[in-house]
């Protein structure tokens, strides 16, 4: 009995490890489940996958895409994505719970095409190609975008694939529970022998009760039978001992073994339950509920995003030093158009021109491809919207360049309205990181010891006066280079180095752009504003006539004029101004300035 006990339990022990490991091989559970929607019959150009169809089922999602002969996928924050969409019929993808799987509708709208989506400041990634795969995890505030060509319809067949669990927790326990088993059989089997061995009866006695007896050997083959060489040491219960050790120590090397291969992952075991391991003597944390009648989340603020990520403000710098680059080296101004705006194009366009008659001319402010090593992005969703940056040139004995762009509309890019170089002392106010991003500040705020409308105007009459404007006590004069190049002196020195037969006149207005500012941490604000210095030579005697110069002549495209002629410089500069009642002075941190225009006087 007891050896069909152990057999019983061998088998049982190899019954339950061969089902835990078909648990894992033949019973395994999928890996990923998929679902797919097609927008054949529909005509539009967008399809717009929201995070709440990406997220139907938990996990990463690999996303396949066809349909179409060109396929073109990007992602972006939901706002922005249905910014760019604007009024365009597109395809919603949504999630069905109860089915468990996408559907689709149209959004109608006033549009029937869309732009190339292909390399949109907004995006944060962009996919292309035919068929198209890829992976990713969205946030609850991204959604995918999907396009062909902008004007044929968008692609029809898009899948949405997501990992599945495969864990199965009674795997291990039955591995582990079969070779358990298998030790007690074993076990139970040896436990079998030793009995069956200790419990075998003595010889029959003889019919008349006494022994049998047994037939003595003579001495001489006892003493040959007991030799040495006779005796078979195989046979000697010593090493039959040592047989049995050696075949009961196989047992535990294979239990081991099997216990290790069962443990190597936890999907082969039973989760633990919520908070098992926690201290027994741990407390509960309070939790901070609303008081009656008021709702902490509502009484809050709302703070909008900030415009863009840092991975973003880096990859438009990187687009927009590419273009300048190109741009600059052809004197093409429709390509400096693409990528420059306002008093920033102005000066390119200028530059061009002069440069194309005169090789030799200065070229305008370069933008670097360096290192961007400030980014502070506006707190909107909407449109306009704007972005201020510091690039470091990868030469380091060139300052660095302060950017400040522009975005009209979601399908613009961002163009650059304002670039100053730093002055060598510049110390840039501390700033809210780019996660978090800045307001941009109303023009004509009042919470500024200056409101930023009134800077360019109070900073020109100083250039023209120098102390002796009634706006210089409120701005610093140490470190500010633009007034040694442009200010009272070099105004005073020209107008005295010209010859009695002529007159120059010096003034300043500024420019109709707005001040761009945005709010530092410590209240006061970072602000960029443009002004045009102009200066306006006419002959004083009768027959006298005016000659211009250097980029001035190359501009105007004369040589002599007896009428006069008007020059304009376009002065972009950037300040830090301090709050209202602060004793702190505005500081100029940077600016750039070049000739804009030149004419003759009518």
């Amino acid at each position: 009995m007891r050896f069909i006990i152990a057999v019983v339990v061998v088998v049982l022990a190899a019954l339950m490890v061969a089902l835990g490991f078909a648990q894992r091989t033949v019973f395994a559970p999928p890996s990923s489940v998929s679902s797919s929607v097609s927008t054949s019959s529909s005509e539009a150009t967008v399809t717009v996958v929201p995070a709440s169809a990406l997220h139907g089922r938990e996990g990463r999602q690999a996303v396949s895409i066809d349909g179409a002969d060109t396929v073109f996928a990007a992602t972006g924050r939901t706002s922005d994505v249905l910014g760019w969409v604007g009024d365009a019929d597109y395809n919603l993808v949504e999630w069905d719970a109860d089915a468990g799987e996408l559907t689709t509708r149209t959004v109608a709208g006033d549009e029937t095409a869309v732009p190339d989506p292909a390399d949109s400041d907004l995006w944060y990634d962009q996919y292309s190609g035919s068929p198209l795969t890829f992976s990713l995890d969205a946030p609850d505030d991204v959604s995918l975008v999907v396009v062909s060509d902008g004007t044929e319809p968008a692609p029809a067949d898009l899948a949405v694939t997501w990992p599945l669990s495969q864990a199965t927790p009674t795997a291990g326990p039955l591995i582990v529970g079969g070779l358990l088993t298998l030790l007690i059989g074993v076990l139970l089997y040896i436990w079998a022998i030793v009995h069956h061995r200790r419990t075998r009866g003595p010889r029959r006695t003889s019919s008349d009760g006494s022994r049998p007896k047994l037939s003595r050997p003579s001495r001489r083959r006892a003493l040959k039978a007991g030799t040495p060489e006779s005796i078979d040491a195989s046979s000697s219960p010593g090493a039959r001992r040592g047989r049995t050790r050696r075949s009961v120590a196989v047992v535990p090397v294979l239990l081991v073994g099997s216990l290790a291969l069962a443990g190597c992952s936890a999907d082969y075991w039973p989760a633990p339950a919520e908070g098992a391991g926690a201290s027994s003597s741990a407390t509960a944390t309070p939790t901070a509920t609303p008081t009656d009648g008021a709702d902490a989340e509502d009484d809050a603020p709302s703070v909008q995003p900030p415009v863009v990520t840092v991975a973003q403000a880096e990859r438009i710098v990187e687009r927009v030093a590419a273009v300048a680059s190109q741009a600059d080296g052809a004197l093409d101004a429709a390509l400096a158009e693409t990528r420059f705006t306002g008093p920033a194009l102005q000066q390119r366009q200028a530059d061009y021109v002069i440069r194309a008659k005169d090789a030799a001319a200065a070229g305008p402010l370069a933008i670097p491809a360096g290192d961007v090593t400030l980014t502070l992005p506006q707190q909107s969703d909407t449109w306009p919207r704007t972005l201020f940056t510091v690039v470091q040139d990868a030469d380091a004995t060139k300052a660095p360049v302060a950017l400040t762009l522009l975005q009209e509309t979601a399908r613009d890019p961002y163009k650059v309205e304002y670039a100053q170089s730093l002055e060598a002392q510049a110390t840039l106010p501390t700033v809210a990181p780019a996660t978090i991003g800045a307001a941009r500040l109303a023009p004509d705020v009042k919470l500024l010891t200056l409101r930023p409308d009134q800077l360019a105007e109070a900073y020109g009459d100083i250039l023209r006066n120098g102390d002796e404007s009634q706006w210089a006590p409120q701005f610093q004069g140490e470190g500010d280079t633009l007034r040694d190049k442009i200010g009272k002196a070099y105004k005073d020195a020209k107008r005295t180095a010209l010859p009695t037969t002529a007159s120059i006149e010096f003034s300043s207005t500024p420019v109709e752009d707005d001040a761009v500012a945005f709010a530092t941490n410590d209240a006061g604000a970072l602000v960029s504003v443009a002004l045009n210095e102009v200066e306006t030579v006419k002959p004083t005697a009768e027959g006298a006539s005016v000659e211009p110069q250097g980029v001035v002549k190359s501009l105007l495209g004369l040589d002599t004029s007896k009428k006069g002629i008007e020059a304009t410089y376009g002065v972009q500069l950037l300040f830090q101004v301090p709050p209202v009642g602060s004793d702190d002075k505005i500081v100029l941190l940077g600016f750039s300035q070049a000739l804009i225009q030149a004419k003759e006087l009518p």
